[in-house]
């Protein structure tokens, strides 16, 4: 029987959000169902859809609330370092952890498919856009770059850390017995900024190169 009437509606969010996170951690996000959120709070599955609209609605909260936290352990993590290409390493490094120690929130967030189109993805692409920033500002202060090849980077860069990490949380055989995700992510890091340091020098000899000649008139 429910118990509607114990707590506001705010509560109830929180205490599902909790026991929805909780279930994923222990099951994966295959064996989440309002059933099973509603059980583990006491309530009924109606009560739940008096807070949520439906379970897409409850998901895209918890991938709301998962980015969040990935975001403020990044930030952390800029705490830590001064160069711009360490700072990138150390995003790297910490997102590759949040995804090892959080595999089934972290795999939900970018593998559920809602089937609900009514909902709103504005707040969800906002947080994505906030990690790209992260690397972005790193970008900036390596090379002077105009805004469009900055975010090209940053995102063709963080694909490749992505994709690392989803090969070493899902185990595929292609890393069994090779090197770790940590070391493939700093190899990638340190030879795509390598070249694209190369790539702005290059540009400011040639620049240089050009103001200096007197050409003839």
């Amino acid at each position: 029987m429910g118990r509607r009437g114990e707590h506001s509606k705010s509560e109830i969010e929180c205490m599902a959000l909790e026991a929805a996170e909780a279930i994923i951690e222990g099951e994966g996000y295959d064996g989440l169902s309002a059933r099973k959120v509603a059980s583990a709070i006491g309530y009924t599955v109606g009560s739940l859809y008096f807070v949520f609209r439906n379970l897409d609605e409850l998901i895209q909260r918890i991938n709301g609330r998962t980015l969040d936290q990935l975001y403020a352990v990044q930030v952390d993590a800029l705490t830590h370092c001064r160069l711009p290409q360490q700072c990138v390493l150390a995003l790297a490094s910490v997102y590759i952890d949040f995804a090892a120690r959080h595999p089934h929130r972290w795999r939900m967030v970018f593998e559920h498919q809602p089937r609900d189109d009514g909902l709103s993805m504005e707040i969800y692409r906002e947080k994505v856009e906030r990690l790209y920033e992260l690397v972005e500002k790193q970008l900036k202060a390596l090379a002077a770059r105009p805004d469009e090849e900055i975010a090209l980077a940053a995102r063709a860069l963080w694909n490749g850390v992505h994709g690392i990490a989803t090969m070493t949380i899902t185990r595929h055989p292609y890393m069994e017995g090779k090197l770790s995700g940590h070391q493939l992510s700093m190899h990638l890091i340190n030879h795509y900024l390598t070249g694209f340091r190369t790539t702005e020098i290059n540009s400011v000899i040639t620049r240089t190169m050009g103001q200096a000649i007197d050409y003839p008139k």
